[in-house]
């Protein structure tokens, strides 16, 4: 049983290498890249749009601010001609406070303004960026599908060798062995020596090592691979 697994999992890692050659490949990581950054593009334009509606919220408070200060300013037009020191050097400071004002309102509306623009230009960024990625999608998809085609033939014939020894292994190792496939982390299998797993080193408790004696194999606790012991 566990020589049909191991002679499995060698005619496996034939299949393993043509899907890391394909993922490695120019055409799969251009695609992937596409993909992920297609994913982000709902997102990056709903905060772009949040932020412009809180700008745009931001600019006309500032502006009806403004206006009111003008429209105050305006009040102290001919102040020069009041008589009373007194009254006219009140006004005046009025005057000049709501000067110091509007200049500030002004300086914040400039800098508003300055960070609209910036959000215009990224958002015409991104929709940029957005077209270019979905042409590179459509491209590198087709390319990547081109290439898995050119393998189709080889991984095949692996397929049915696999197959084949299938039939030898009890199906609840299979099972185990196909899960732990999903898995980048490849072999899978590996023996124990001396109480420790091969792939990860580490030792096996007592306990495991009853568990390995009657189930023949088991998950390391450590590094999650299948791991038996030679009768």
């Amino acid at each position: 049983m566990i020589e049909k697994l191991l002679e499995y999992q060698k005619i496996d890692a034939d299949l393993k290498n043509i899907e890391n050659e394909l993922k490695k490949s120019e055409e799969f990581k251009k695609y992937a890249q596409a993909v992920k950054f297609l994913k982000t593009v709902t997102d990056s334009k709903a905060q772009i749009e949040a932020k412009a509606a809180s700008l745009l919220l931001g600019m006309q408070n500032l502006q009806d601010r403004l206006k009111k200060l003008s429209d105050d300013k305006n009040e102290f037009t001919g102040i020069d001609e009041v008589e009373d020191e007194n009254m006219l050097a009140f006004l005046k400071k009025k005057s000049a406070e709501l000067s110091s004002q509007y200049a500030s309102l002004e300086a914040e509306i400039e800098k508003l303004s300055k960070e609209m623009t910036e959000l215009t230009l990224s958002y015409k960024k991104l929709m940029a960026n957005t077209k270019a990625m979905l042409s590179q999608q459509d491209e590198y998809k087709l390319k990547y599908e081109e290439l898995c085609k050119e393998k189709e033939t080889e991984k095949s014939k692996i397929k049915k060798q696999l197959e084949l020894i299938a039939k030898d292994i009890p199906s609840e190792y299979l099972a185990k062995y196909k899960e732990k496939r999903k898995d980048p982390k490849f072999p899978i299998v590996y023996e124990l020596k001396d109480k420790h797993c091969t792939a990860c080193g580490t030792e096996l408790s007592q306990l495991e090592l009853s568990r390995l004696k009657n189930e023949k194999i088991i998950e390391c606790e450590n590094c999650r691979r299948l791991i038996f012991i030679k009768e």
